[in-house]
């Protein structure tokens, strides 16, 4: 009987000290609530390094001429059209540098054809809303003139341009645009051909489609 007893007391000694135990231990077992993740920034059209290549077809007007080369005067000038492709890079999202290679044609009233191939380096600022992008564009360069059998390169050229595009998938946007393009063409007094005759003043006004690659 009085093992028993002693055995009793024992358990009513000790219990408190397990039960403790226990506790602890639950207590050391909590598991943690993850912390919140951080908020995705919203995803931009463009980033740093991205590249694009562009394509387009315009319908050219000439604005109006004077001079020697190619030999015309306002009105004697017809519509014609031009094309060009051209690689872009991004700097920032917001703006890009890039080469664009164009060729165009107008023909005249009497059935001949200036035509021009302008290589430009240009520089664009574009913002975004939505899937919508509007680049704005400048560039300087040169280009090959032709009219006839005469020839003038390098012809000093300024072009400015702008649209309007939507982004129809990640590696795709199309739009329109609209630029004014300046080539004049300047002859020295030495020249004989042109000693009859003063510098021209080129300006083009166009309009047209686009598509962009993006990668």
């Amino acid at each position: 009987m009085k093992k028993v007893t002693l055995l009793l007391l024992a358990f009513l000694f000790l219990s408190p000290v397990v039960f403790a135990q226990d506790s602890d231990i639950d207590d050391d077992m909590e598991i943690e609530e993850p912390a919140e993740s951080p908020k995705k920034k919203p995803m931009q059209l463009n980033e740093s390094g991205d590249q694009f290549i562009r394509l387009a077809i315009m319908m050219t007007c000439p604005l109006n001429f004077g001079g020697s080369f190619p030999l015309y005067r306002t009105g004697q000038m017809n519509t014609g059209g031009s094309g060009a492709i051209g690689y872009h890079r991004f700097l920032t999202s917001w703006f890009a540098l890039g080469l664009d290679i164009s060729f165009g044609y107008n023909p005249t009233l009497g059935n001949n054809v200036f035509t021009y191939v302008p290589i430009i380096l240009n520089m664009t600022f574009e913002p975004t809303l939505g899937k919508f992008e509007f680049p704005m564009t400048v560039g300087v360069g040169g280009s090959l003139e032709t009219y006839l059998s005469r020839s003038y390169f390098p012809g000093f050229t300024v072009k400015a341009d702008a649209g309007v595009f939507y982004r129809v998938a990640p590696g795709w946007s199309f739009g329109i645009e609209g630029d004014f393009m300046y080539m004049p063409q300047w002859y020295s007094s030495g020249n004989s051909e042109y000693k009859n005759h003063g510098n021209d003043y080129g300006n083009f006004l166009s309009f047209g489609l686009a598509a962009r690659y993006h990668f």
